[in-house]
This record gives C-alpha cells, structure tokens and sequence, in this order.
C-alpha cells in the first residue's frame, strides 16, 4: 500500500509540542503514525524557524532545540527556494506564511497539507484536513 505524504503545519506541531488542547490527542495520533513510518511527513524551514521562535520564548533554548531535533526525526524539511517565494507572492492568500506552506508542498509532490487552518486554503488543488479529519479518513 503506498504511504500517504503529508506535510505538517506548524500549528499541527506546536499542539504536540506543548500539548496545547483540545488538540493534543490528535496531534498524538497523527505523529504515532509518523513514528510506525504509515505516513510519510514533510514541513519546511519556515515552520522549523516558527516553531523555534514559539517555544524558545516559552521554554529555554536548550528545550527549544530537543524539542525540534525530535521532531526532525520524525519529519523531513523540504527546500523551499525561489520558485516557491515567487509562487507565493503572486497568490491570492491572505496569509503569505501560508501560501509558503502550500507551494512547498506543492512542488514537492505532496498531495496533503495538515493544519488546523483549514479556511485560510480556500483555493487549494491539494486536499487540506485537520490532524482529526485526516486520522478519521484512514
């Protein structure tokens, strides 16, 4: 059966990370199926650098850091050069750290995005779902 490749936004990793609920069980569900390897998952450096920025004013730097390289092991950044910032630029999202998002999975070939923010991906050609709806779809 071939592996669903998803990539993760950083809301999704951040609700893991400091357990933030109500959707902490979800974001549990969906990284134990990145752990048993039945999911492919993928973020960019964008969401690396957000997540850092996130928990190194609310934890230290030193936690900040673990806390990433754990999820490294787990999700794979991708590159997101020029083609990408061009792409976003020119769209009609309101949010241009989300339109970063969409056009890195896009030009990787990954077909589903993650995230919480469902509404803010109107206009995707890529299937959009919340960590629940995706873990309820399989």
């Amino acid at each position: 059966m071939k592996k669903d490749k998803v990539f993760i936004d950083t809301d999704v990793i951040l609700d893991l990370l400091t357990e933030r609920e109500p959707h902490f069980e979800a974001a549990v569900e969906l990284f134990l199926q990145i752990q048993d390897k039945a999911i492919l998952a993928y973020t960019s450096p964008v969401v690396i650098a957000n997540i850092f920025y996130i928990l190194n004013r609310r934890l230290d730097r030193k936690k900040a850091i673990q806390s990433l390289i754990k999820i490294k092991s787990l999700v794979k950044a991708l590159n997101c050069g020029d083609r990408v910032i061009e792409l976003a630029l020119s769209s009609d999202f309101k949010d241009f750290e989300d339109s970063i998002q969409y056009y890195t999975a896009l030009e990787n070939n990954i077909n589903i995005l993650i995230t919480r923010n469902v509404k803010d991906y109107k206009t995707a050609n890529i299937t959009i779902s919340t960590p629940l709806e995706y873990i309820k779809s399989k």
